[in-house]
């Protein structure tokens, strides 16, 4: 069992988590668009300046990096060039969006046990889709949230306070599963119980606010689905 693992698995009934850099391991995709995207308008990003902002709907990451980077692009420059990176990113699904390991059978492993699972996600809907698609995931979730179901985006705490209203679990039953600071500050501030940080595209000194920090999706199914498991079995043992 991953040596990092503390979860009261007692407690939670749902697993909410975000897809890029959780789920699929897609955010090197994403980069990759918006370096494309942003270099048409000569303005260079770094994969830093990407993975910091993830979680973000896809406007508000364009604004962000237009002031980061003192440039004077208008709005509806940031919404065609936001555009245009959805468009690359979608041309390079088609060949490499892929689950990471383990997220498959721990995603069954999960359903099996009773517990609810949700996606929560900044990118847009077709975006979602066509990504899940080519995973084989489209039909691992109970709920899906993405960018265009809330009015703010991570580090806000809408996501996922839309995510649990629609499993209809509270928060203090529900573990979160997040990679980059915004999304684990959007969990806390909705209240989750528990809040797991994986490794995939930041170091740890970047994700210090989650309650935990694992290196892979593997750790994840040793701590959760198995301990969930685990629980249950006792539960129906006594």
């Amino acid at each position: 069992m991953a040596r990092t693992c503390r979860i009261d698995t007692d407690r939670y009934k749902a697993v909410l988590f975000d897809l890029d850099g959780v789920i699929t391991d897609t955010m090197s995709l994403h980069y990759e668009a918006y370096r494309r995207a942003f270099e048409k308008y000569g303005i260079a990003v770094s994969q830093l300046d990407i993975y910091l902002l993830e979680g973000m709907p896809s406007m508000d990451v364009g604004r962000e990096i237009v002031r980061l980077k003192g440039s004077n692009l208008q709005e509806e420059q940031i919404r065609k060039l936001v555009e245009e990176k959805r468009e690359i990113y979608r041309s390079l699904t088609v060949e490499h969006a892929l689950p990471y390991p383990a997220v498959p059978e721990t995603l069954r492993m999960l359903r099996e046990q009773g517990i609810k699972l949700a996606l929560i996600t900044g990118s847009n809907l077709v975006s979602v889709r066509k990504t899940l698609s080519k995973a084989g995931l489209e039909n691992a979730f109970d709920t899906i949230v993405t960018g265009d179901d809330t009015p703010r985006g991570k580090p806000f705490p809408e996501p996922y306070l839309k995510g649990m209203e629609k499993l209809g679990v509270p928060g203090e039953n529900c573990v979160v599963v997040e990679n980059a600071p915004l999304g684990i500050k959007s969990a806390k501030a909705a209240g989750a119980g528990y809040v797991i940080a994986v490794t995939t595209t930041l170091p740890p000194e970047y994700l210090k606010e989650a309650d935990d920090i694992m290196q892979s999706f593997a750790e994840i199914e040793d701590c959760l689905a198995r301990r969930l498991a685990a629980s249950k079995e006792n539960a129906q043992d006594q």
